[in-house]
């Protein structure tokens, strides 16, 4: 083994050792951001609910969108199942359980049996030591369910009718209302406080209830909404940025999933949370707990989004198979859950379910890990924000299911709105980079091309001088004064064969006609009765390249016409059909073979035929079409379709 292949081997273990380094560190910061909120939040609660806790207004800060402050009141709840203790005044009941929130209650047992999702209970916990100087309310935010708060009997807070049967309640999560109660010290400090739960689907309060003073909760719950519209507003302005770029730049599928992706975060921050409370009317109030579904059918779509556009961006090497694979089975995480209420209802359920993303995730997260090794370009921005949209999505999810207790909902929609404003700036970035190589390589080709034409018309010129001048030369000597008549001619010819060394663009058949028509001239008085030329022109509406016709015209006289000791005739026709504008050349020379090879030396390749196609290909998309027969002649079809570039006038 040569030096060469070990220095190979250490370099690609090497690399790959860069591979992982690179893929660990993107897990474990994407593994920090999503498990640091749920962490911190476990504790936080277990504190703040603790015997003889005050709430006084000088101890109260001004709530803000990163913070708030409030009692969270989550262990030794007594739970009724079946049971509405207020509304059907049964509060000498004695409780079923006694639970922690937030929990499902399909993870409880009465009589040794499961209970399942849907139904109705009550929760009823009683607060001791505990006193506010200002109104305060009990609220349960982001419940799928209709619910009702009482304190001491007083209704406090709800999200359904005030009044009727809250088993009925057709949730919208719109018509949430608080009626703030100011609670004084009572004798012994404690308050009792119930909460019915009415769930179609759900399963309870899968979140913490919150205990806080009611205007700093409407401060806090208005700037959670406008931030939220807000944000809302600047991804719309993304988005439409997006498509136009998408319909004028580029027409790939990295700005199809783009797009997709645009689209359904911000259906899924319009719906979820407080969002749902202004956007329900395009949605004619459709219950929530059916909105909640929804909500957990966009993470993998947006999951889904996000893979496919990454993919398509920073060039993956991955099978086919393996996309549609992936794409049919996060579609079945989108739409069989729908079906199944007691899997897409229950908590600890749809966190498994969402456990078949995170396989994405890793995989995605590798495959960026890799270009990052491979130093490809915007790979380092694609795996940071990738980290940061997925452990955002993670931390959404635990807290819609309750894992989480305070207040996260503005992690998802920032996070999501900071992706997509990077893969817009890497896109205009791409596509000013795009821009400037275009115009570079536009000069280019037109400089190419001019040289191009050039240098054919160089190699086509000697050619038309030659047999010019033997023609003048034979006439001076047998007939002085047809060779003065000539030698006008020629000199008509030769100026408008060297203006044509000038010529970039296409100019009108006629012109090349009267080209055609001064050199047939001067070769008839060179072969006298052995040559004879018919025109036949159907059609002068049309452009054609210079020196086209004139080199055809001349090999069929040279090539066809002077190989026959009897001469011939070379017929040069011109017309047109619907789609095509067509010049004809054929004569009945001595042919020739087109299947066989050409001769090196043969100028009939070389000099005209090969040199015209490229010229007309490359100007106006024209073809040439040879046809020839060994005794029998040749035939040379030009065909220009018909647009606005080859078009003159009308015929």
């Amino acid at each position: 083994m040569c030096w060469g292949d070990v220095a190979m081997k250490i370099g690609v273990k090497k690399n790959k050792a860069v591979h992982i380094a690179v893929f660990m560190v993107s897990v474990i910061i994407t593994a920090v951001l999503a498990f640091s909120l749920p962490a911190s939040s476990y504790f936080f609660p277990k504190a703040a609910e603790s015997m003889g806790i005050e709430f006084k207004k000088q101890e109260t800060q001004n709530y803000s969108l990163f913070s708030d402050k409030a009692v969270y009141i989550t262990d030794d709840w007594e739970f009724y199942w079946n049971k509405l203790i207020i509304t059907e005044q049964q509060k000498t009941l004695e409780p079923d359980l006694i639970v922690d929130l937030p929990s499902a209650w399909t993870t409880y047992q009465i009589n040794n049996e499961s209970l399942g999702s849907g139904g109705f209970a009550t929760y009823r916990k009683v607060l001791r030591g505990f006193y506010s100087t200002e109104p305060v309310i009990i609220t349960v935010p982001n419940l799928p369910g209709a619910y009702r708060v009482y304190v001491d009997g007083v209704l406090v807070s709800t999200n359904c009718h005030t009044e009727g049967d809250i088993r009925k309640a057709n949730l919208s999560n719109a018509e949430t209302q608080d009626f703030p109660l100011k609670l004084d010290y009572s004798d012994d400090g404690t308050y009792e406080i119930i909460i019915e739960v009415s769930c179609e689907y759900s399963s309870g309060i899968t979140v913490l209830p919150i205990l806080v003073e009611n205007h700093h909760y409407e401060s806090y719950m208005t700037s959670l909404l406008v931030f939220r519209f807000f944000i809302i507003g600047i991804v719309v302005m993304f988005l439409i940025s997006i498509i136009s770029i998408s319909a004028v730049a580029f027409k790939d599928n990295r700005f199809f999933w783009l797009i997709v992706l645009c689209i359904t975060f911000l259906f899924r921050i319009m719906i979820s949370g407080n969002g749902y409370r202004i956007s329900n009317m395009f949605f004619f109030g459709l219950n929530y707990e059916i909105v909640l579904s929804l909500i957990y059918a966009t993470t993998f779509i947006i999951k889904l989004a996000l893979f496919m556009h990454i993919v398509r961006s920073l060039n993956f090497k991955v099978s086919e198979n393996f996309l549609v694979v992936v794409s049919g089975a996060f579609l079945l995480c989108v739409f069989i859950p729908q079906f199944i209420t007691e899997i897409i209802y229950d908590a600890a359920n749809y966190m498994f379910l969402q456990a078949v993303s995170y396989v994405l995730d890793l995989y995605l997260l590798y495959k960026i890990s890799v270009e990052v090794a491979n130093k490809k370009r915007f790979s380092i921005p694609f795996l940071i924000a990738s980290c940061i949209l997925i452990s955002s999505i993670i931390v959404d999810n635990y807290y819609i299911n309750g894992y989480i207790s305070k207040n996260v909902e503005f992690i998802f929609p920032v996070a999501g709105t900071i992706f997509i404003l990077l893969l817009l700036i890497i896109q205009i970035i791409r596509i000013g980079e795009a821009y400037v190589a275009e115009m570079k390589t536009a000069a280019l080709t037109e400089e190419l091309a001019d040289v191009n034409m050039r240098l054919m018309l160089s190699q086509i010129k000697p050619h038309f001088l030659y047999n010019a001048l033997n023609t003048i030369k034979y006439l001076i000597k047998k007939d002085p004064k047809t060779a003065e008549q000539v030698v006008v001619k020629f000199s008509k010819y030769l100026r408008a064969n060297m203006d044509s060394l000038t010529q970039k663009t296409p100019l009108p058949v006629e012109k090349e006609l009267e080209h055609v028509a001064n050199y047939t001239d001067i070769e008839k008085h060179r072969f006298g009765d052995r040559l004879n030329i018919v025109y036949d022109i159907g059609c002068r509406s049309f452009v054609i390249l210079p020196l086209t016709i004139q080199p055809i015209v001349e090999n069929a006289i040279k090539h066809g016409i002077n190989q026959k000791p009897e001469g011939g005739t070379v017929t040069i026709k011109t017309y047109d059909d619907e789609r095509f504008f067509y010049v004809d050349i054929a004569d009945d020379g001595i042919g020739y073979d087109v299947t066989k090879k050409p001769d090196e030396n043969d100028e009939r390749s070389h000099v005209g035929i090969n040199n015209i196609k490229i010229r007309l290909k490359e100007m106006l998309n024209a073809t040439v079409e040879v046809e020839s027969t060994v005794g029998v002649g040749t035939r040379v079809l030009i065909k220009i379709p018909k647009n606005e570039e080859t078009r003159y006038e009308e015929c």
